[in-house]
């Protein structure tokens, strides 16, 4: 069961929409674990990102390609019931620990798990 879900508000000043965002989970167990939380826009400017990269490099194919190594759960928008509801969701189909990495617990929270401001329920 959850205890507390933190989300890191990942929005920069050029970005219209937020797109990506870290979630943070406290278990009943005090277990700290996280994903990126994530939408096809982001993915698709990550694509695009690879691909303007390839155009500038005589050695590789401009391809439209993503390399995701870290947990991420796609998501239709980042909107708080969103994320809670998919966690939920996520712990029921007993799946959760495949898509979250568990943080180290002698890490404080403040120092280097979150970079920005986060939103807080608990």
């Amino acid at each position: 069961m959850i205890n507390r879900l933190w989300i890191e508000q990942n929005l920069s000043e050029s970005e219209v929409q937020r797109d990506n965002a870290d979630v943070l989970v406290e278990t009943e167990n005090g277990l700290r674990w996280r994903a990126a939380f994530v939408t096809i826009p982001f993915l698709q400017r990550q694509m695009q990102l690879n691909r303007s990269f390839g155009q500038d490099m005589d050695s590789l194919h401009p391809v439209r390609f993503t390399a995701i190594e870290t947990p991420h759960v796609i998501v239709d928008n980042l909107l708080e019931t969103t994320i809670e509801d998919t966690v939920d969701n996520l712990m029921t189909m007993g799946v959760f620990e495949s898509v979250f990495t568990l943080c180290p617990h002698d890490v404080p929270l403040t120092e280097t798990i979150f970079d920005g401001p986060i939103t807080s329920k608990g």
